[in-house]
């Protein structure tokens, strides 16, 4: 988080500490409670102004981010990547020295235990043949609205850096659309589409895992 800070104009509230829970096993961080409402609890009362002017300020916000370009694909501080898909060995997963290598742990992680599941199989060779040619940019890798405060349409912070690091520039537009919540006023007005590049081909093969995978 404070290496976006430095580098963006994203507002993202200060860490003053951040620790090991051994007990729970992750990383706790201690950051500035910053005053707003969650985008997701506001959407809906929002008028097309309104709704106009923070997509525009977070497609700026997004842009920035893109003009970060990383020399691997993993988490923000060197180490492995940090995603949903790799949860089944966590911390075995990158980092990766380039695309072709990233997506060859995705289809490590897709097959794994689905061995025999011709669909999967077809999955990952689409994935193989369309995870190709992207830039690593720097990447929130959790971009929905319920990580988004605002003060009136006035985005005051993006939260949950969590999962963030460089991966390739489809990345962000895929997982935001990975599992949304399809029938919320978000996704009905297109939101994600009017922030961020769509990568419709890269977006098949990670729709059909949502649906097949988990």
């Amino acid at each position: 988080m404070e290496f976006v800070r430095e580098h963006t104009s994203i507002p993202i509230p200060k860490i003053y500490n951040a620790y090991y829970d051994k007990g729970a096993s992750r990383v706790r961080i201690v950051r500035e409670r910053i005053q707003g409402e969650r985008l997701d609890e506001s959407w809906d009362k929002f008028t097309d102004d309104e709704k106009e002017s923070a997509l525009c300020q977070l497609k700026g916000y997004f842009a920035e981010l893109r003009q970060i370009e990383g020399s691997y694909i993993g988490s923000i501080d060197g180490s492995s990547c940090e995603d949903q898909y790799f949860d089944d060995d966590p911390g075995q997963y990158g980092p990766y020295k380039d695309e072709s290598e990233f997506t060859k742990g995705l289809v490590k992680a897709w097959s794994h235990g689905r061995d025999d599941d011709p669909f999967v199989h077809i999955l990952c060779q689409m994935a193989l043949d369309i995870f190709k040619g992207h830039k690593a940019v720097m990447t929130h890798n959790d971009f929905d609205p319920r990580n988004i405060l605002i003060q009136g349409s006035k985005v005051v912070a993006i939260l949950d850096w969590e999962k963030s690091g460089f991966y390739p520039e489809c990345w962000e537009y895929c997982k935001a659309l990975w599992r949304p919540g399809w029938n919320s006023g978000w996704m009905k007005d297109q939101a994600v589409s009017r922030v961020l590049t769509p990568y419709w081909k890269e977006l098949a093969v990670i729709m059909n895992t949502s649906q097949t995978i988990w």
